[in-house]
């Protein structure tokens, strides 16, 4: 574990850093005049633009090495975030979230440095670590923001210590990360843009279509239950952040012990076969939310959620890396993140509208149905890897 604990340190800066500001952000905007549809858009754009950048971040880091894309990124946005905290203008904090759109690619970034540095057989048991400390990013974070937003000038003082962190993370990066490019003599080309048409992308499609189905049913769960907490058992928003902790906690545990469990539920080494099987337990989950009668029942259907959402990110990424050659990881996993953006725009505004017409639970049903055609989907690729094999 502690041999790439360099990875797992920057994975938790990063994410606690986001995990302070994001849950109270929708607030900040509120009391800044905002309306509920200017918060959606400002979120969807950034969504956009994630899906615009993940691909050049990609390509970029494949020529100038993960280190240095890290440290220009991770500095340029924690620059970003202390300006968030100064700004009082809506106009003024869309355009920072532009840019923080265009250049927030620390967990891409990781994953790359995963591919880079780790053997194939150990690949799933770092990727399950990586979401263990994740997840437990997202038990800490929550609840130490919403304390801290309590205070006088509360955002201010999360924009900061989000900056903050972020500047230790570019020097935990610095002094820890080796500078991994693609040697020159490999190279086909001098552009990193040129490499766009140098990759096979048929062969990518499998992983990008499981990591856009995984990533829809995900974010319409996450646009559906807070709302559905509140009205079908009428939870305080504390009392709602720790339910959403329980799920954190539950998916650090899986993380962390995610070489064990692939060992022990998934004896197939075919990663679709280990999606199918993923894909299924959380369709099982979203059902169980939509149906559940009492909080007991609807905390207990979070917990296979989490486990095996942080599963399918685990496997998901094992498949995008066999797709990738060794001088176009970088861009295969910024095209990976691009595809997961797409979900992340068009899932909660598909949400939305399912829940205006069919009420709460339905915005569950909508991931149910993303995770049980995700699961289709991977038993038609088992059968297609099957046949290639053959």
């Amino acid at each position: 574990m502690f041999k790439y604990s360099y990875i797992y340190a920057i994975v938790f800066l990063d994410l606690i850093s986001i995990s302070l500001i994001i849950p109270v952000w929708g607030t900040h905007l509120r009391s800044l005049g905002a309306s509920h549809f200017h918060i959606a858009l400002l979120g969807s754009t950034y969504s956009f633009l994630q899906f615009l950048s993940g691909t050049p971040i990609g390509a970029l880091s494949d020529h100038y090495g993960r280190k240095i894309v890290l440290i220009v990124t991770i500095c340029i946005c924690a620059v970003a975030y202390f300006l968030l905290g100064c700004m009082k203008s809506f106009i003024f904090i869309a355009l920072i979230r532009v840019l923080q759109g265009c250049l927030k690619h620390s967990q891409l970034l990781c994953k790359t440095l995963v591919n880079d540095q780790v053997p194939a057989d150990q690949q799933t048991t770092v990727y399950g670590r990586m979401n263990g400390f994740s997840s437990l990013s997202f038990v800490i974070g929550p609840i130490i923001g919403g304390h801290l937003m309590e205070k006088s000038e509360g955002f201010y003082s999360l924009a900061c210590y989000t900056s903050i962190i972020f500047l230790i993370n570019a020097l935990v990066v610095y002094f820890t990360v080796p500078n991994t490019t693609v040697p020159k003599k490999e190279r086909k080309s001098a552009s990193p843009f040129s490499d766009l048409m140098e990759v096979n992308w048929k062969e990518c499609w499998p992983a990008f279509s499981l990591k856009m189905l995984g990533a829809a049913a995900l974010f319409a769960y996450f646009s559906s239950v807070g709302l559905a907490m509140n009205e079908k058992f009428n939870l305080s928003p504390s009392e709602a952040g720790y339910t959403g902790a329980l799920q954190g906690l539950t998916g650090g545990i899986t993380g962390f012990a995610a070489g064990k469990i692939e060992n022990v539920i998934f004896p197939s080494k075919n990663p679709f076969s280990k999606c199918f099987y993923s894909f299924i337990m959380l369709g099982i989950g979203f059902v169980s939310l939509a149906l559940a009668p009492n909080l007991i029942i609807f905390m207990a259907a979070m917990i296979p959620i989490s486990a095996s959402s942080t599963l399918i990110r685990g496997f998901n990424n094992e498949i995008l890396y066999e797709q990738s050659s060794s001088d176009h990881k970088g861009l295969v996993a910024g095209a990976g993140a691009s595809s997961a953006a797409i979900s992340r725009f068009l899932a909660p505004i598909i949400c939305g509208f399912t829940m205006d017409m069919f009420g709460n639970n339905s915005g569950f049903l909508l991931s149910a149905l993303f995770s049980f055609t995700g699961a289709v989907v991977s038993i038609c690729l088992i059968k297609r890897s099957k046949a290639h094999v053959e």
